[in-house]
């Protein structure tokens, strides 16, 4: 046993003086040991960083801060910070960086010894460019509209401006109408004003910083065409119908003719060259592409749905009548509401081909309904000075378009 507990200290004498020449041996060198930070408040040309110097190696600390470099395992032969002495903790800022470049970062401590280094940190600049988002377009009148943006990330650089800037083209930039509203980054909104009533506009947010002006998503949107005169006939939907039919400056002018789910006038309405022919399309009522009142007029005018003509059929006073117009009589009907206002709505014919027939007999107005059995016909309201109802066409056939709005 004895023999035993004497192995057992032997091995623990020489491990301990292993241990102790080792330990010996690091403290001869007489190195610092220093650590390094993690890089923080990354920019376009800086960046932050720093170390920590935990021991001095038995000789003052004379110099420290970090080094950097574009490749591995920097050192102060390079770009290097001085930041103070000693031990303890420190920070070290990095200027005159190149904006979206992969750096590598050392913090380091020298004492008469010599220098040592901590574990190397790797960042990468920002481009330059600031990063924002544009806010969808509300509160759209005649003539003004809000929108705005928020800037996500000002790029490494000081946002100097930011705002909207719009258009009728596409793509607008700050050569452009625009707004200016503060600087920095974050969530702001602009006012657009001057605007011209029932147009198409375009739209996004830009942001400005030393490298340049960086812009959001594109957004469009129509300014309210209610420059044009509407009629509250007191129906119970509330709906409100224009004056006039599109194309028309008075209540008493035919106006233009248009193929269903088209929204410019031609000179010949045949199948070969109408749009919808024979596609499967829903109710276009509001939708730009096919309703002709929103494309031309704007806002919130648009066709009528076949069921909003009936209920002007059935809950409105209908009389034939003419209309004094262009230095002549315009025959139509005088369509009164249940409180007592009313428009006027001519007999206009319609188009087939390239001739006009039925004017000053019938009238056809195109509603937003497709005939869902069949893809050549629409329906629309008919009328004459012996009746009045909903009715059926072939889709490349030019009728009359009359407004309503909300």
């Amino acid at each position: 046993m004895k023999k035993k507990v004497m192995i057992m200290l032997s091995i623990l004498m020489t491990f301990t003086m292993c241990k102790k020449k080792e330990v010996e041996e690091i403290t001869t060198q007489g190195l610092p040991v220093v650590t390094t930070q993690e890089v923080r408040e990354i920019g376009a040309t800086s960046a932050v960083c720093g170390g920590n110097v935990t021991a001095d190696g038995g000789a003052t600390v004379t110099a420290r801060g970090v080094c950097w470099s574009t490749s591995q395992n920097p050192t102060i032969t390079g770009f290097h910070t001085t930041d103070g002495n000693g031990t303890g903790s420190y920070t070290s800022n990095m200027t005159g960086l190149a904006e979206n470049t992969i750096y590598y970062v050392r913090a380091y401590a020298t004492n008469e010894k010599g220098t040592s280094y901590g574990e190397e940190k790797t960042f990468t600049t920002k481009d330059g460019i600031a990063e924002i988002t544009t806010k969808e377009v509300t509160e759209i009148g005649t003539t003004s509209a809000i929108c705005g943006g928020e800037v996500m990330d000002d790029g490494g650089a000081e946002v100097t401006a930011r705002g909207v800037c719009w258009s009728t083209s596409e793509n607008p930039t700050t050569r452009d109408t625009h707004t200016t509203d503060g600087s920095g980054t974050g969530s702001y909104t602009s006012n657009m004003t001057g605007l011209d009533a029932g147009t198409v506009y375009y739209v996004r947010a830009y942001a400005t910083n030393s490298y340049g002006t960086s812009y959001g998503s594109q957004k469009s949107f129509t300014t309210d065409g209610n420059v044009h005169e509407y009629v509250d006939l007191g129906l119970p939907s509330g709906l409100k119908w224009a004056t006039c039919n599109v194309g028309a400056s008075s209540p008493s002018e035919y106006g233009n003719y248009y193929a269903w789910g088209e929204i410019e006038p031609k000179e010949s309405y045949i199948e070969e060259n109408s749009f919808t022919w024979e596609q499967e399309i829903g109710d276009i009522s509001g939708n730009p592409q096919y309703d002709v009142a929103r494309a031309n007029w704007g806002g919130s005018w648009r066709m009528p749905t076949i069921e909003e003509f009936e209920e002007l059929i059935e809950e409105c006073e209908w009389e034939g009548t003419s209309e004094v117009g262009n230095d002549r009589y315009i025959d139509g009907y005088r369509v009164t509401g249940p409180n007592g206002n009313s428009i006027f709505l001519p007999v206009a014919g319609y188009r087939n081909g390239t001739s006009l027939y039925d004017a000053g007999s019938f009238g056809y107005y195109w509603s937003s309904t497709p005939d869902e059995s069949n893809t050549q016909g629409a329906y629309c309201l008919g009328f004459n000075f012996g009746f009045h109802s909903s009715n059926w066409g072939y889709r490349n056939y030019g009728l009359s378009v009359r407004p309503v709005s909300e």
